[in-house]
């Protein structure tokens, strides 16, 4: 009996209890089982960047309606920033100063005929390539044909016939006006008249040379600056896809930019004297070469190393190019420079085509094309050297991992 009682009395208070949840503590037992293996399988997390509206625009030094929180190390960045913009400044000064502030004829190729003693004194002159040919017919179709930058013709021995000096200022303004200067000096030694032939004149719209000048500079600048701008905007070159995403963006960008220098020199300041759309292709060219060895530069080491290369090509590349004067005024130094930097050959196809008919353009083009190839291959070289060090990295990986399996 008391067994019974017992019995009825657990029974009892059973049945206040609630029924256990099988199904609800085996949910939660597995979610927690899962949520512990998943954290340990995860490697640690890195804290959070901090939530602000503004935080991006202050990691990238501010927001652009204002100049930013600062830098850190103040005093520091200023002097260091100070020292190179003064360092910049300077550069720019010594380079143009000294390549523009006064010319002097060097290496001037010139063309004579006529009186023999007359031409061997001029052979005697450090600052003349002095070239001999047969009659004026030559000397004046070197000029037209660029194989020279000016002729002169001397009277034979023993005759009335002054001194006929053919000049191109279209090549260079004060070039011409230098080798005006050595035949006006030979009539006068000669005491005979001399008369001066410009073969490739400047427009009256340009009578200094410059427009032209200004065109390529500021093609090559704004090929640079955006090259460099656009690396930064669409990220490294490391695929294919990528390749050919910068290509198309340099090859719209430089068209656009040369249709506008094209459109602002024809129509505004009326300094182009052929078919606009030659100028157009020089400039297209132009900016496609520079811009595609800045790229290139870029994805091999950088945008330090694109801007270091625009500074090269604004402090060198455009005094090297002879500017509205000519090359062979500048010294020794900048003509050599004028065969490493692309500026030259574009403003000597530029005037080829504006005052030579074209004349001498096969070598500049050559030369362009080589700068434009060679962005592309070290763009190439810079991805592909990326996909092995990928590979290598991924193969490195497989191999610590597999011992652990």
């Amino acid at each position: 009996m008391f067994l019974a009682w017992k019995r009825s009395r657990l029974l009892g208070h059973a049945s206040i209890l609630p029924p256990p949840d099988r199904s609800c503590t085996f949910v939660n037992y597995s979610t927690d089982v899962k949520e512990v293996m998943t954290r340990s399988a995860e490697p640690a997390s890195q804290p959070e960047a901090p939530v602000h509206p503004d935080f991006e625009a202050a990691v990238a030094g501010g927001s652009l309606t204002s100049e930013g929180p600062g830098s850190t190390h103040r005093y520091r960045d200023v002097l260091l920033g100070g020292i190179a913009i003064l360092l910049l400044a300077m550069a720019m000064l010594t380079s143009y100063s000294s390549a523009f502030g006064n010319p002097k004829p060097h290496n001037v190729q010139l063309v004579v005929t006529g009186d023999a003693t007359a031409i061997a004194a001029l052979e005697q002159q450090d600052a003349l390539e002095v070239t001999v040919v047969g009659s004026a017919a030559e000397a004046r179709a070197a000029v037209l044909d660029r194989e020279a930058d000016g002729a002169i013709v001397l009277p034979a021995p023993g005759t009335d016939d002054g001194v006929t000096t053919y000049i191109a200022s279209g090549g260079g303004r004060a070039l011409s006006q230098a080798i005006a200067g050595i035949g006006g000096s030979l009539a006068a030694q000669l005491n005979v008249a001399n008369k001066t032939s410009d073969l490739a004149p400047l427009p009256a719209n340009d009578p200094v040379g410059s427009i032209e000048f200004y065109a390529i500079l500021f093609a090559g600048l704004g090929a640079a600056l955006g090259a460099t701008v656009f690396g930064r905007i669409l990220g490294t070159v490391d695929t294919a896809k990528k390749f050919v995403e910068r290509s198309v963006v340099l090859v719209l960008y430089a068209g656009v930019l040369a249709a506008l220098i094209t459109l602002w020199i024809d129509v505004a300041l009326d300094a182009v004297t052929v078919d606009p759309w030659s100028v157009f292709a020089i400039l297209w060219l132009t900016a496609l070469a520079i811009g595609g060895a800045v790229t290139g530069v870029a994805a091999l080491g950088g945008t330090i190393a694109a801007l270091a290369l625009t500074i090269a090509l604004v402090v060198l590349g455009n005094t090297s190019s002879g500017g509205p004067l000519g090359v062979h005024v500048l010294n020794g130094f900048f003509q050599t420079l004028y065969y490493v930097f692309p500026q030259g050959d574009a403003l000597d196809l530029l005037r080829s085509v504006q005052y030579f008919d074209g004349a001498a353009v096969s070598a500049p083009i050559i030369r362009l094309c080589i700068w434009a190839g060679a962005g592309i291959l070290l763009t190439l070289t810079a991805m592909l050297l990326r996909v092995r060090r990928d590979v290598a990295a991924r193969t490195a990986s497989a191999a610590h991992v597999a011992p652990r399996s």
